[in-house]
């Protein structure tokens, strides 16, 4: 199980500074389905505040999902000092466009209490790390809804991500 390290953190809140000494990101076990469902409610909760969501179905789904061993699914979580900080899962796709195989970040959160603190980058750069292992020549990502959530566009484009522009979708 490898683990990738981030470097101390300082991020300045006001009057107080939360210290990172370590950010670990870790393969989430399945024994971390819970955890996993929770973080995923927490970021779908401040994406979409007028949604009705339910907790505990984002358990049974991060629990059903972590225990398909035949899926192409990865997640990976973040903790310092045993606080779990975020999450970020990539899932393998193909595409004739993309020439074969490559990776989709699907759902990437850091706690608030982590953001501007290395977490984020931390995250990606073990995105990056597994996209390399797989053999992937790049990976995707949909940022949400503009202007709303610059700052989570501005992170990706100050990252070398490119626009190739928005992502839709539709019940079915």
């Amino acid at each position: 199980m490898a683990k990738l390290l981030g470097s101390s953190r300082r991020l300045g809140l006001g009057d107080w500074s939360v210290i990172f000494e370590e950010i670990i990101v870790e393969p989430a076990r399945k024994e971390d389905a819970q955890r996993l469902g929770e973080l995923v409610f927490a970021m779908e909760r401040e994406l979409w505040p007028e949604g009705g969501f339910d907790v505990e179905r984002f358990r049974l789904v991060a629990e059903d999902i972590l225990f398909d061993d035949g899926s192409r699914y990865w997640a990976f979580l973040a903790r310092s000092q045993g606080e779990l900080l975020g999450l970020i899962t990539l899932v393998e796709k193909k595409a004739i466009y993309a020439g074969g195989r490559f990776g989709e970040i699907i759902e990437f959160y850091v706690v608030p209490s982590g953001r501007c603190a290395g977490v984020g980058k931390t995250l990606l750069n073990h995105a990056m790390h597994k996209g390399r292992e797989m053999g992937w020549p790049y990976l995707e990502v949909g940022a949400p809804r503009q202007p709303a959530w610059k700052t989570t566009l501005s992170f990706y484009l100050h990252n070398e991500f490119r626009e190739i522009g928005p992502r839709l979708e539709r019940e079915i």
